[in-house]
């Protein structure tokens, strides 16, 4: 049996019902917020509590049952069943693959990624049903136990802060997962460091003082131009607007 983790909802509104399997969608913003549990505490926990601060107008579905638990079945695949991991290269994406390969650390079954085209590595959304079923044909790579313990440790490395020592193994797998060393360098620059925010924030801070533009679709259509290895969605950009007092 095939199961296939999904990015997120927009691709699993997509995806071709000819690529046989069960679809488990990732409902997660992990490059977003706290994941760092506290001693006591389940990471669910600590999220939930940080979108409904947040995020509680613009998230009305509750998050144990929408995003939790989803993420929950990943744990009930069968140990003979066939994992295809439906993952971007921006950092969004990567930071969510992480925690999946932390969580599938001792799962017996096999496991592969599946990116998108080369010259669209931040968007299955360009690809018609013909070409989303032509990647998980031909071009779905089948990770081996050591790589898939790589990408895991990534998370724990990005939990804990330690870009340094993720960029270590992003310096060492850049053969077999190019995507990787550009993915954590966008984390490190995205981190602030005395009076500059952080990548993010300053390309917003940017656009703002080069555009003059105070309506978030402009704002947020530049965002996407300037930095599209972020990933981010809407939601995230507009929280970074309104701290950063442009809206």
């Amino acid at each position: 049996m095939n199961y296939h983790i999904l990015n997120g909802d927009a691709l699993l509104t997509m995806f071709p019902e000819q690529i046989p399997g069960e679809r488990i969608s990732f409902r997660e913003c992990l490059i977003d917020g706290p994941v760092l549990p506290k001693e006591g505490q389940e990471l669910w926990q600590l999220r939930e509590a940080f979108i409904q601060k947040h995020y509680l107008e613009d998230f009305q579905k509750d998050y144990k049952t929408y995003s939790y638990e989803e993420i929950l079945k990943i744990k009930s695949i069968p140990p003979d069943a066939q994992i295809y991991c439906w993952f971007e290269e921006d950092l969004f994406c990567q930071v969510n693959l992480w925690f999946i390969f932390n969580y599938l650390k001792t799962h017996p079954a096999e496991v592969s990624l599946v990116l998108p085209y080369p010259d669209s590595p931040y968007h299955f959304s360009t690809l018609g049903e013909k070409e989303l079923i032509e990647t998980y044909e031909k071009k779905s790579k089948k990770l081996s136990q050591r790589e898939r313990a790589v990408l895991g440790d990534l998370w724990i490395h990005y939990q804990n802060n330690n870009v340094f020592e993720a960029l270590k193994i992003a310096n060492l797998f850049t053969e077999r997962f190019p995507f990787l060393k550009p993915a954590v360098e966008s984390w490190r620059d995205m981190m602030p460091m005395g009076d500059y925010p952080g990548k993010p924030k300053a390309s917003l801070l940017q656009i703002h003082k080069e555009t003059g533009a105070t309506e978030f679709g402009t704002i947020y259509s530049l965002f996407q131009q300037k930095v599209p290895e972020y990933g981010l969605g809407d939601l995230q950009v507009r929280r970074m607007c309104e701290e950063l007092g442009i809206l």
